[in-house]
């Protein structure tokens, strides 16, 4: 990597370490100004010089490296020229050897324990549980391509209040408890359910204090009570995974709130041995200063709470997997929870809570009947349930289809990717602490900055390869046949696709991999504007960059959790 040797020089300097030399590194926005520039503006206080006197010096002593054309010195930045044909060669053949690989790092033997999705049972998936899904699945991806071990947690929302609301109100409707009417439950019918308990609650508020009750005794091991919370766990499970599937995203484990039950005592003993615990208003809390409210450990009735849970997650978390970092991809909203967990982590005197790291996302919102954007429905029609997007979005792209490409085999299967990753990629393109504006003709778009324009890219060098009819493997290519300037454009955007990795781990931010995704995009279509490929003179070579560039879209659409579709 050409990169490397920019550094390896800068280190030879004796003005910096390699691995800073390397942060430093930036592509200059005018092309004619060099591939990379290292900025010399750290070195002015140090050196008692003007930086462009320093880029000057730097320039004059050490020669350009192997592999570049000259470097030059210009408004103190360090400018570094490839040599073109070298750096064509290069990446190339890099991308040939690595294929869909290129750009992943080597394995560091280190684990992310990464929190995401994690949606309450006894609910179906509502589409706001589409970011953490996304936004979770994308950062377990990159981790993984980042050369981490990744263990994937789906930690649901099994135990609580809730469950004691779905326990009153199904007992309360005189609903068989048998062992069939309980397997075959859905989560519709809970839905309805819990619908119903909202409403009847405001009308006999005593409703609430049954709740409670009820889910103190299922704390308490009520042998009635679990059964009919198992069911109804059951038959969310079953929707959860059906959805997961079609969005093709995983999980190495569904360890929900219930799983910590048993851990739970030894925690609270452990902060109560350290006299941590202190009882307010019949309440065990820590207290945490004055910087943020106590964190309440466990209510009056004795029953636990989030946090408790959370704890027993964490202190469970580090002596399973024995992570480096454990990011738990949860809405802003929850941010002070977090912080009052890492902070009673802290006070236990476990040194590792600064490993845990809360990945804090914006709103999606809607556009409402007067045209303003809240947090709301979609205008499906019904409330705004991730299955009812989904479908919506693959019938609107499969009328796409029926009218373009009627005879398409697997339309409605590729309706479906097209659809999905549209909804996807509509997220993931925002820096994920922003809202997210959902309108359907925007996200569903063939144009502009959109998941079916990036698929549409991928799909047209397929297309070329397809038509061509050459084995891919048995190409061969010529550098000094893709010098021209889209061809060059287009490599240069492919060979930082390891950099853009390594940035969207560093700031755990999945948009700038989208955003890269729609550079490459806009490159593909310009070279296949620019450069006739089948039946030109420089057909080999224009194959072999083409399949490069299919390789490299078809990796970061993958990472994104975007279905990288071969037709359309």
């Amino acid at each position: 990597m050409l990169q490397k040797k920019i550094a390896e020089l800068a280190e030879q300097t004796g003005y910096w370490v390699a691995a800073e030399a390397l942060a430093l590194l930036s592509i200059p926005p005018d092309p004619s100004h060099g591939d990379w520039s290292l900025p010399c503006f750290s070195l002015a206080k140090k050196l008692r010089k003007a930086p462009k006197a320093i880029a000057e010096e730097l320039a004059a002593k050490f020669p350009a490296p192997e592999g570049f054309a000259k470097t030059e010195a210009l408004n103190g930045y360090w400018n570094f020229y490839a040599d073109k044909a070298v750096f064509v060669q290069n990446t190339l053949n890099e991308i040939k050897e690595k294929g869909l690989e290129f750009g992943f790092a080597e394995q560091k033997n280190k684990t992310v324990a990464i929190d995401f999705s994690s949606p309450n049972i006894g609910k179906e998936l509502a589409f706001h549980h589409l970011r953490s899904t996304m936004l979770g699945n994308s950062l377990a991806l990159i981790f993984k391509a980042s050369g981490y071990k990744v263990e994937r947690i789906n930690h649901l929302g099994d135990w609580g209040t809730q469950f004691g609301k779905l326990i009153v109100i199904y007992l309360r409707g005189n609903l068989p408890t048998d062992e069939q009417t309980l397997s075959n439950l859905t989560i519709k019918e809970l839905n309805k359910l819990y619908a119903s308990f909202s409403v009847l609650s405001k009308e006999n508020p005593e409703l609430e204090a049954q709740a409670r009750d009820a889910f103190a005794r299922l704390e308490q091991g009520d042998e009635f009570y679990r059964k009919l919370w198992v069911a109804f766990k059951e038959a969310t499970l079953k929707e959860l995974t059906r959805i997961y599937k079609i969005m093709n995203v995983d999980f190495d484990h569904y360890t929900g709130e219930s799983f910590f039950e048993e851990q739970i005592p030894s925690v609270i003993e452990e902060l109560q041995n350290k006299e941590l615990l202190v009882n307010s208003q019949e309440r065990d809390v820590v207290l945490l200063g004055e910087e943020m409210p106590p964190c309440l450990i466990k209510k009056s009735d004795g029953s636990t709470l989030y946090a408790t849970r959370d704890l027993a997650a964490a202190i469970y978390r580090k002596k399973q997997y024995d992570f480096e970092k454990c990011l738990y991809v949860v809405d802003n909203g929850q941010a002070l929870h977090f912080k009052q967990v890492f902070a009673v982590l802290e006070r236990m005197g476990y040194e590792w809570n600064k490993d845990c790291e809360h990945i804090p996302f914006g709103l999606i919102l809607h556009k409402n009947e007067e045209g303003k954007w809240e947090k709301g429905k979609t205008r499906t029609g019904t409330a705004s349930l991730l299955r009812d997007v989904i479908e919506a979005a693959s019938a609107k792209i499969l009328a796409v289809i029926n009218e373009k490409n009627p005879e398409l085999a697997n339309k409605e299967e590729i309706a479906t990717k097209i659809g999905i990753g549209a909804i996807v990629f509509n997220d993931l393109k925002n820096r994920r602490l922003m809202d997210v504006k959902f309108d359907w003709d925007a996200a569903l778009s063939f144009e502009g900055a959109t998941g079916p324009y990036v698929q549409n890219a991928h799909v047209r060098l397929c297309s070329i390869l397809r038509k061509s009819g050459k084995n891919t493997a048995e190409l061969q290519f010529k550098s000094n046949e893709l010098l021209d300037e889209s061809s060059y454009d287009l490599i240069k955007i492919l060979s930082r696709k390891g950099e853009k990795i390594n940035a969207a781990c560093e700031s755990k931010e999945p948009s700038m991999l989208a955003q890269y995704s729609l550079e490459l995009a806009e490159a593909a279509h310009k070279f296949i504007h620019n450069n006739r490929v089948i039946g030109s003179a420089e057909e080999n070579s224009r194959l072999f960059l083409v399949y490069c560039a299919q390789q490299v879209l078809e990796s970061v659409l993958e990472l994104l959790g975007v279905a990288a579709v071969r037709e359309m």
